[in-house]
């Protein structure tokens, strides 16, 4: 009974994530024109967002966005409009709304001590909002930070079946030991360190 549970367990963790990445980076970014999977390649978002996790964005009214939110936005130009070639994809969050704008900050108050704008660039408007971050999953963005594609999908493929043997071996483990206590624990996945500065990148190939 433990052994199925953890088998259970295992193959859960497994499609979660390839739901999450695959159906966000092939569905919806092929529905809309462009990815919302993205990769934190900063320290400015340090402790919420580490370098290297992969952050799944979803659309959302801009007229509901709220202060205390994650939102992935390109920076304006310095007339506050998009499409901007030359601007940064940036994570950050908002933290106050105005009449011009969105009011942007990152989390870590040592690198990023004062709001984005208008200091770096004007605020926010509706077209530069790319979406709300609603889930982050810890290391998968190192995978196309690291290794070029298609390796990086490969790569994302072993890092699943070891998650699923490492649940399996588990079971099997305390099947043996005549437990019978389902593993308490989850599956994680390690942060790694990474450059400073704002902003994030789409999983290569990119959108």
């Amino acid at each position: 009974m433990s052994l199925s549970k953890n088998v259970n367990r295992a193959i859960t963790y497994v499609l979660v994530i390839m739901v999450i990445v695959t159906a966000a980076q092939l569905v919806v970014g092929a529905a809309l024109g462009s990815s919302p999977v993205y990769v934190v390649v900063s320290k400015s978002m340090v402790p919420t967002l580490q370098v290297g996790d992969l952050v799944v964005t979803a659309p959302q009214s801009y007229s509901t966005i709220h202060v205390g939110q994650v939102i992935v936005f390109q920076e304006p130009t310095s007339q506050g409009t998009c499409p901007n070639p030359e601007g940064l994809t940036v994570v950050h969050r908002v933290v106050a709304v105005t009449a011009s704008g969105l009011i942007t900050q990152g989390d870590d108050r040592v690198t990023n001590p004062h709001p984005d704008e208008p200091s770096e660039w004007p605020p926010i408007p509706s077209e530069c909002v790319k979406g709300v971050v609603v889930v982050a999953i810890p290391y998968l963005g190192l995978v196309s930070m690291l290794v070029p594609p298609p390796w990086n999908y490969v790569l994302v493929a072993l890092i699943l079946i070891f998650v699923f043997l490492s649940e399996l071996r588990g079971g099997e483990e305390k099947g043996r030991r005549g437990g019978s206590r389902a593993l308490s624990g989850s599956a994680s996945f390690p942060r790694g360190p990474g450059p400073r500065g704002p902003g994030t990148s789409p999983p290569s190939p990119g959108p």
